[in-house]
């Protein structure tokens, strides 16, 4: 196995930076702690919404692949408990509930935005 140190690149090396600083992330107040489920469906959740999209409870359910639909549930729940989303009901059915992202996950993406640029730069 090569020499991590000898083999990486100067793209490696600053998504290796990246990561560094992104884990730092989760120590910072104002900021919640998520699991690699929760991480994945948030960024899921927020590349549907960016593109325009409405994402209801049932879509997001099938969002991770990885994750039974169940999961996905309780960690829908989890990151709504950690201001991360909040569910809207729809204005004719109020059975479904679309999700929105919170300024509180608005905050996070800046803080991983700050810290890929900051990784770029060094």
């Amino acid at each position: 196995m090569p020499n991590m140190t000898k083999t990486t690149t100067k793209h490696s090396k600053a998504y290796l930076r990246f990561l560094s600083l992104a884990a730092a992330i989760h120590d910072l107040p104002g900021i919640p702690h998520l699991d690699s489920t929760e991480e994945k469906l948030l960024n899921l959740l927020a590349l549907n919404i960016n593109s325009g999209q409405k994402v209801n409870v049932l879509e997001a359910m099938n969002l991770v692949p990885d994750a039974s639909p169940a999961t996905v549930h309780r960690r829908l729940k989890t990151l709504r408990k950690k201001n991360m989303i909040t569910l809207n009901v729809d204005a004719i059915d109020n059975r479904i509930k679309y999700i929105e992202i919170t300024d509180v996950a608005v905050e996070y993406f800046t803080k991983l935005g700050q810290c890929l640029s900051l990784a770029n730069k060094t």
